[in-house]
């Protein structure tokens, strides 16, 4: 990946050139800094400005596409004239809905962790309705290679159904309906139109299907991390905002 801001001078060119620009940015670990817990997680005054700003643009649509339910990250960000997308865009597509059997099978996944994980140090389950999240930043090793064996335990006889995906920490258990990031840019991008200009900036692993999708575009992964399909870094949230500023100064 090439540090973004050592190829600007290109990529402001592509962006100033665009008829139109389709921003798509993730949220914890990219709008806001990860904490210990999620509800701690806030968004600075500075960026949630500079939202608004690329928000009211004629130039840009934006979308927050977060592992979050909808309505919270919402509430968190607070902007109007921007779409949120929650459950890594699943969430904010028409007619969404578990079949009966995933949401059978994810209740009695939820019930079986919550007893064997409850035995493990600094391991605990996010219950989001429709998905599960696996929490382990406070466990220690041995608390997080245990926590990986009950987990992938317990999924095995639910295989066809649930998925699991990774994330900074967490491991999140997904039914099958839930589309991954790749699958909810690409519907919202058709949208927009065909000859937008896609920007997706992301910090984990549930991003990478959108990088993949987005190859055309301007790929930005956020921090320092094993290989990565996006084109460009930034190293954090920092220069996430110095990005966003960018370019409400220089393309808005």
């Amino acid at each position: 990946m090439l540090p973004l801001f050592v190829d600007w001078a290109r990529i402001g060119r592509r962006l100033r050139d665009a008829p139109s620009i389709a921003l798509f940015l993730d949220f914890d670990g990219t709008l806001a800094r990860l904490e210990a817990q999620p509800e701690q997680v806030s968004l600075d005054g500075c960026v949630r400005h500079a939202l608004a700003a690329l928000g009211r643009s004629s130039r840009f649509r934006v979308w927050i596409v977060s592992g979050r339910r909808q309505a919270d990250i919402r509430a968190r960000v607070g902007v109007p004239g921007i779409q949120y997308l929650g459950l890594h865009g699943w969430e904010g597509r028409a007619g969404a809905s578990l079949a009966r059997d995933s949401e059978s099978r994810l209740a009695a996944v939820l019930t079986c962790l919550d007893r064997r994980l409850a035995l493990i140090p600094g391991v605990w389950i996010e219950d989001k309705t429709h998905a599960l999240t696996i929490h382990y930043r406070a466990a220690d090793a041995r608390g997080v290679t245990r926590a990986r064996a009950v987990v992938d335990d317990v999924l095995a006889p639910h295989a066809l159904l649930l998925r699991l995906q990774r994330g900074k920490s967490v491991w999140e258990i997904l039914p099958s309906e839930l589309e991954d990031k790749g699958a909810a840019v690409q519907r919202q991008l058709t949208t927009f139109g065909r000859r937008a200009l896609p920007i997706y900036v992301g910090d984990d692993e549930g991003d990478e299907p959108a990088f993949r999708v987005l190859a055309h575009g301007i790929t930005i992964r956020v921090g320092h991390g094993p290989g990565s399909c996006a084109r460009y870094r930034l190293t954090g949230v920092r220069q996430v905002r110095t990005f966003l500023n960018k370019l409400i100064a220089e393309i808005a």
